[in-house]
């Protein structure tokens, strides 16, 4: 196939882009590299780069490509910034996505699959710890959650009369190598940053009570997820975690552990609500792609905080 991944420099497109690259499938990555970033690994991933919240870019890409996919995985990643400024997360996530849509309005691009995230959902009380339906309806608490949700209901409002077939993966946090010490895949980077330098005038603090808890999932069982979807052509709604709950406290005992540490983690006010605890799981993924996850958390950790170590040196 002929594929397009819109952030394809980033943390999950860069790795996506070489799995199917690797697979015989051409790929360009579109991106304005504002976050992402090219290595000689991706020497056979193209790179168009611009705004995609820009559709004659994005037009003449297509009309040189003519892509049988479109993969979207840009827009604004940390869910503290969208409360800091909602504004600017609304541009970077929805306004980025629109301009997709009228690309892939004007050229017919067949098939769209949307990164989501299990943000544009709120657990129902009394089920927190259990994983949710993909067809449960949405509920965004944050504006990134709300972010998303506008682009899902765009996604849907556009493949109502166009011939496009529409996937949605709606990811847990995610984490792994490759990621950014900032609000990428939630607390993981930025807890092994605080952690490798921590110091009796910086000590690592957790961000509220420590019991915020979320199924992390790792990069490379993300990416995975995401080729079984692809190669099967699932349509609808994916649920892409590990279902198993973490919570923030553990994220920082784990990087200890591996770093053989036990420097006292405190706690900080968290000036944002969220949900306290939410789990994606992936019951549809597996049952209709035969996908299983293979990194554990300790190892996913692990390999985490080697990359940290290597790249903070």
């Amino acid at each position: 196939m002929n594929i397009v991944i819109g952030g394809g420099a980033g943390f999950i497109g860069a790795p996506l882009g070489r799995a199917l690259v690797s697979m015989g499938h051409n790929v360009t990555a579109a991106d304005n590299l504002s976050t992402g970033f090219r290595t000689s690994r991706d020497k056979d991933v193209l790179l168009a780069k611009g705004d995609l919240s820009h559709p004659k870019f994005l037009v003449r890409l297509f009309e040189k490509v003519r892509p049988d996919l479109y993969i979207h995985l840009a827009g604004q990643k940390d869910v503290q910034v969208s409360w800091e400024d909602p504004a600017a997360d609304s541009v970077h996530t929805v306004g980025a996505f629109l301009g997709v849509l009228d690309a892939c309005r004007t050229m017919t691009v067949p098939r769209i699959l949307f990164a989501s995230t299990g943000e544009v959902l709120t657990p129902p009380e009394g089920s927190e710890s259990e994983a949710m339906d993909p067809l449960q309806p949405v509920q965004p608490l944050s504006p990134y959650g709300a972010s998303h949700t506008l682009c899902e209901f765009y996604l849907e409002s556009f493949s109502r009369f166009l011939p496009i077939k529409t996937t949605i993966a709606r990811l847990a946090p995610v984490y792994g190598p490759g990621q950014s010490t900032d609000g990428e895949g939630g607390l993981v980077g930025l807890a092994i940053r605080q952690t490798l330098l921590k110091n009796s005038q910086n000590p690592p603090a957790i961000p509220g009570n420590g019991r915020r808890m979320r199924d992390y999932i790792y990069i490379d069982d993300v990416v995975e997820a995401l080729l079984h979807i692809i190669l099967k052509e699932g349509e609808g709604v994916f649920h892409i975690g590990s279902g198993v709950l973490r919570s923030d406290r553990d994220i920082f005992l784990a990087i200890g552990k591996v770093l053989g540490s036990s420097y006292p983690v405190n706690y900080q006010p968290n000036p944002f609500p969220e949900t306290e605890v939410m789990v994606l799981g992936h019951e549809r993924l597996s049952k209709e792609t035969d996908w299983t996850m293979e990194v554990p958390f300790e190892e996913g950790i692990a390999r985490t905080v080697d990359f940290f170590r290597k790249a903070i040196q």
